[in-house]
């Protein structure tokens, strides 16, 4: 009963992760310190705002322009 139990927890405490168009977009860093990072086109991209982060994804699939 244990087992089961934290298994369940341990399920919950895993966040999925923010996903935006298929492209997934992860936070690294705390604070003013933070940078969202995701991958377009098979190349790290980040930037300091989670906005033009999604900016730069709706630019690539939208107008084929790499970031």
């Amino acid at each position: 009963m244990v087992t089961v139990f934290w298994l369940e927890w341990s399920i919950k405490m895993i966040k999925p992760k923010n996903l935006y168009r298929g492209h997934a977009i992860e936070k690294v860093g705390h604070g003013k310190r933070a940078v969202f990072q995701t991958t377009i086109n098979e190349k790290e991209w980040s930037s300091v705002t989670e906005l033009e982060v999604k900016t730069a994804i709706d630019v690539w699939i939208d107008e084929g322009i790499e970031p």
